[in-house]
């Protein structure tokens, strides 16, 4: 059986909840080495509301033509698993611990070509697994690529396994992507600050802030809620950090100054672990963050001649790295509204490519996006609605790393206050490791 680690999380559908731990589990889909299915597809990936997934931390099949399964957890649906048998072969996800299912989701390659048949079997041991969806006979619809879903009743188990036997047309099994999913939906916000509407606590987040009015009044804070003595639950500042009960709002300046390492101002929240300055290695982990973003207005730079605003980041050791990437919007300088271009800064562009990179498509402000950015094995992704956007590999280290999303203005290092200020608005914000 061959082991895969699993590079990226699977969670790149636009999410429509709040904030909901994540579980694992371990699925194991089963079919048979041999020839290579050399075809291909495209596939246009459509926005799916996620109720509590379970996401797996490790993937292992028995047998694929290298189409690895690790392909089925990327969020993806122009990768795949594949494997040639009509029975016998399987592959398999891991939770670490039994967990609570009560639906798969299966997107098969070709899928509106052809039927899958297959068999979804569980248990807590992998020596000892029982059916719980039978499609053996019957298969998959046969007229869709996206993903279909298999009901059944609600299961404690912390294995999967979906036995695999051929299609209505040959004995390939492919599979482009898995979801497991609990019955259960995420927990409402406990209150109506922009922390909890957010889905914000002090264990997971810090928020970089000002306060004061702004101007010549206005103090930057690194740990805002540390400076006034609030909490996630009842700080807001109708200038800075607000809510509208669905989205959180950071609002900046141009011109209030910022932190000890930059002289670029921001509104924007810093990832902790457990209440600690977060700091990890894109070496060990799924290092992921997904979020929801509408920017509607962008400042004014230095120069007068554009306007740009970071709206999320990885920041490195910045003793090698400084910002591993930043991911931006580029435009006129105070627009609020209309076309803008995606812009990337950071070590990742300026230093491994020479230069920051503007990213082809177009972008419009007062329209909203989900993207993922991910950072594992030394290679740094971001995907916008499911499509990667971009990809690089690090030249360098790969520890002392962290998230941050929120507003971070670019271009106005020294610029006097006039007024002119950033307004981005988030939801749906959430990291895992």
């Amino acid at each position: 059986m061959k082991n895969y680690s699993i590079n990226w999380l699977r969670v790149s559908f636009c999410l429509l909840f709040k904030s909901f731990l994540a579980s694992f589990l371990f699925i194991t889909l089963s079919c048979e080495t041999g020839d290579f299915e050399n075809q291909t597809s495209e596939v246009t990936i459509e926005d799916i509301a996620l109720k509590a997934v379970i996401i797996p931390v490790s993937v292992s099949a028995n047998g694929d033509d290298g189409n690895v399964p690790a392909n089925t957890l990327d969020g993806n649906l122009n990768t795949r698993w594949s494997s040639k048998a009509y029975s016998g072969k399987y592959i398999t996800y891991d939770l670490g611990s039994p967990k609570t299912i009560s639906s798969l989701k299966v997107a098969w390659y070709k899928g509106n070509q052809r039927k899958a048949y297959f068999k979804i079997r569980v248990g807590n041991s992998t020596s000892s697994l029982s059916t719980i969806f039978d499609a053996k006979r019957t298969g998959s619809s046969g007229n869709t690529t996206n993903l279909e879903t298999y009901s059944f009743d609600e299961v404690t188990a912390r294995y999967v396994r979906i036995s695999c036997f051929g299609n209505s047309s040959s004995a390939w099994n492919s599979i482009t992507e898995t979801q497991i999913h609990s019955s259960g939906t995420p927990p409402p916000p406990t209150g109506d600050s922009p922390g909890d509407v957010l889905g914000l606590t002090s264990n997971t987040w810090k928020l970089n802030c000002f306060t004061g009015s702004p101007g010549s009044s206005a103090v930057y804070r690194d740990d805002v809620l540390d400076a006034t003595g609030e909490s996630f639950s009842t700080y807001e500042d109708p200038n800075y950090f607000y809510t509208d009960g669905e989205w959180t709002y950071f609002k900046c300046y141009r011109g209030l100054g910022g932190s000890a390492n930059s002289s670029n101002p921001r509104v924007e929240l810093r990832e902790l672990i457990n209440g600690n300055l977060a700091n990890w290695d894109a070496k060990n982990g799924n290092n992921t963050m997904t979020w929801t973003v509408r920017v509607d207005q962008l400042p004014k730079s230095k120069s007068g001649k554009d306007g740009v605003l970071c709206f999320g980041q990885i920041h490195g050791p910045s003793s090698t790295v400084d910002d591993v990437i930043r991911v931006q919007f580029i435009g006129d300088p105070d627009q609020s509204s209309g076309n803008v271009r995606i812009k990337i800064s950071g070590y990742i562009t300026e230093d491994v490519l020479g230069g920051s990179k503007i990213l082809s498509g177009t972008y419009k402000l007062d329209t909203s996006y989900t993207f993922k950015l991910v950072y594992n094995d030394g290679l740094v992704e971001l995907f916008e609605g499911g499509n990667r956007i971009f990809d690089q590999e690090m030249d360098t280290s790969t520890e002392g790393n962290y998230f941050k999303v929120g507003n971070y203005l670019q271009s106005v290092k020294g610029a006097s206050y006039t007024g002119s200020h950033g307004i981005v608005r988030i939801k749906n914000l959430r990291i895992t490791h």
